[in-house]
């Protein structure tokens, strides 16, 4: 198996669901893995001294840049349905991967259909300069939300005197917004206790807000790695985030078999 161009597909809950259910009808030999991010990102983990084709096959999988890339990207580890005979998929789940597994016999889909359909508490984050969408997720349920606004300069080009001197009004702009949506932050999350924070936007605003936010702060290690895509924070763009955090990333190997 060699020279992996398949590329990721982005799968919603419901269409993954179908897929495991298709896969759970099947009584072809499979080889079930359920691999843990850090375990997989340290260099340990079941495939550190496993043996055989079809794990030399897996390694090749993960190593190709298309689903390195895709797992650095999600953080959540991968399940692989591995057959010699049939298919072969390979899903990065919206959620982290809880205990790793190898599974012989028809597809061992039920971890990942549980992983998939428990219902979750997330806390969403969105920002961009001089926006602001912020909420709270129950299941699929909107729970709680904040959303709001910020005058900030834009960019002044006359040069000169003129052009500092808006550079620094622009950037004490910039400060006072990020104060009012940490104030924001602490005040809409106050009393939950979420699985996991979204943040849409760019890291640079990430780490200042989260300089500027106890919550934020305090739940550091709770904010996943993945950034949610957004243009514009604001209501539109938070009530679509959710379908975004549930959406895995799948890659059907099957007509690239040897």
């Amino acid at each position: 198996m060699a020279g992996i161009q398949v590329k990721p597909v982005a799968v919603t809950r419901s269409r993954l669901l179908g897929v495991l259910e298709e896969l759970e009808c099947r009584r072809e030999h499979y080889y079930t893995l359920y691999l843990a991010w850090p375990l997989l990102c340290g260099g340990d983990g079941i495939l550190k001294d496993a043996s055989g084709p079809f794990v030399d096959q897996v390694r090749e999988t993960l190593a190709s840049e298309p689903v390195s890339r895709a797992m650095q990207t999600y953080a959540t580890g991968a399940v692989a349905f591995w057959s010699n005979d049939d298919r072969r998929v390979l899903v990065i789940p919206p959620f982290e991967v809880a205990s790793e597994g190898v599974f012989e016999g028809p597809p061992y889909v039920t971890p990942l259909a549980e992983l998939l359909e428990r219902e979750r508490t997330v806390e969403v984050v969105m920002v961009t300069w001089g926006a602001y969408a912020l909420g709270v997720f129950e299941g699929g349920h909107l729970a709680q939300s904040k959303t709001g606004t910020g005058y900030i300069h834009k960019r002044h080009r006359k040069g000169g005197r003129s052009e500092k001197r808006f550079a620094r009004r622009t950037e004490e702009q910039k400060k006072d917004f990020l104060r009012r949506v940490a104030n924001r932050v602490d005040e809409t999350f106050a009393g939950y206790r979420s699985e996991q924070v979204f943040f849409g936007g760019n890291r640079f605003i990430l780490d200042l807000l989260t300089g500027e936010s106890r919550h934020l702060r305090s739940n550091r290690q709770r904010v996943s790695k993945r950034r949610l895509h957004v243009r514009v924070a604001d209501r539109s763009a938070l009530l679509g985030s959710i379908e975004e955090i549930n959406r895995a990333v799948m890659f059907d190997l099957s007509e690239r078999r040897e």
